[in-house]
């Protein structure tokens, strides 16, 4: 039988934060405040993916060290874990999307959808078009992300081993955003007219080039946990430099400023959880956080529904822009969201993650070695 891996609240916790954070900017889309300062914070909501993306990698490195040795298969065991944690759930908001919006142009698909962007989606490769991005379902670009990232991590573990192996991968992961983001902008952007070449900006840095450069980082900071002795030592001199550069950006050109960078802003995130791992304090890392962080993924395909129906039913127009009514719109999303989430998270997503265990404990052949149980990876 295939054991889980132990469970890390710090871990959860991030995912908590981050999805309150994309659910901050979603929301306050609807309802907006007037202080420049939540703006400005609310604007920032959406870098909650990247620390989305931090999280998985540190999730899956350390299952990964987990379990390689323990398994006969572990890189098809991981596919296979891997694909029932994210498909059902998936599936399911793909449906219900497309009974919702159905086939009409919106803004994401200007022209309607087309036959085609389902397979795609199906696939998970809607991330590889600006016109399958996010079109079936909204914030798909981001699982099209992660799932792609799945594909090349086992190939990236059994590879990149030391800290100068994945310093190196870093370095090569920007220098492929960079020409990634100029060759998609150059050669896409003739093709669409001007009222939609806001796909092609947006799939510029959307894509899994775009991102790969925040996993990278999520990989060094696993690395960093694993084998660095002076934790501590290590992410104090981490925040100092990180501190250092987000202080010289005052002096970098407009439009260049590294503090408005979701890359830069994911090298911060991976300091966060490896400060989260040495310290965590229950004022950040408590129940109702990771809580939250648990049911994650089901209220980030869920509360784009909760929004659009309250479009729908007027139940955001009660709400009139400011900042008081901004904050308690928000947090009647967030818990709407929630307890649909947590029903979604029970029914669904714990069912696909059993039927993933039950598939590979056929398929795993026994083992002496024995690991105490302990909860879902």
């Amino acid at each position: 039988m295939t054991q889980d891996i132990r469970k890390y609240d710090y871990i959860d916790a991030l995912r908590g934060y981050a999805i309150l954070a994309v659910l901050l900017v979603h929301s306050t889309q609807q309802v907006a405040p007037i202080n420049h300062a939540f703006q400005r914070l609310a604007s920032h909501g959406g870098r909650g993916v990247q620390l989305f993306y931090i999280a998985s990698a540190l999730t899956l490195c350390l299952s990964w060290q987990f379990r390689a040795s323990l398994e006969a298969f572990p890189v098809r065991n991981f596919f296979i874990r891997r694909f029932f944690r994210i498909a059902p759930m998936f599936y399911v908001a793909m449906a219900f999307y497309l009974c919702l919006y159905g086939f009409s142009p919106r803004y994401w698909a200007p022209n309607g959808l087309q036959w085609w962007y389902l397979p795609l989606t199906a696939l998970f490769l809607n991330g590889y078009h600006p016109e399958t991005l996010t079109s079936v379902v909204p914030g798909g670009w981001s699982v099209a992300v992660e799932m792609n990232f799945y594909l090349v991590l086992p190939l990236l573990l059994l590879r990149l081993k030391t800290m100068k192996s994945l310093l190196a991968f870093l370095l090569f992961s920007l220098l492929l955003n960079a020409l990634a983001e100029s060759a998609s902008l150059r050669w896409l952007l003739p093709l669409y007219p001007p009222d939609q070449q806001h796909l092609v900006y947006e799939f510029s840095y959307l894509n899994f080039l775009g991102q790969l450069p925040v996993f990278a980082s999520g990989l060094l900071a696993c690395h960093v946990l694993s084998h660095v002795g002076n934790l501590k030592r290590f992410v104090v001199l981490g925040w100092l430099a990180w501190g250092l550069l987000a202080a010289l950006s005052v002096l970098a050109p407009a439009g260049s400023k590294p503090m408005g960078n979701y890359i830069f802003i994911g090298f911060g995130f991976s300091l966060f959880a490896l400060t989260l791992s040495i310290y965590p304090v229950k004022f950040l890392v408590n129940k109702p956080m990771v809580q939250i962080g648990r049911i994650s993924f089901s209220m980030y395909l869920t509360h784009f529904a909760v929004l659009e129906l309250f479009a729908r039913f007027g139940i955001s127009s009660i709400f009139r822009p400011g900042d008081e009514s901004s904050l308690l719109h928000y947090f009647l999303v967030v818990a709407v969201t929630g307890i649909l989430s947590y029903g979604f998270y029970e029914g669904i997503e714990r069912r696909g993650i059993r039927f993933g265990k039950q598939i590979i404990d056929r398929l795993e052949p026994a083992s002496p070695k024995s690991v105490p149980r302990a909860a879902r990876a």
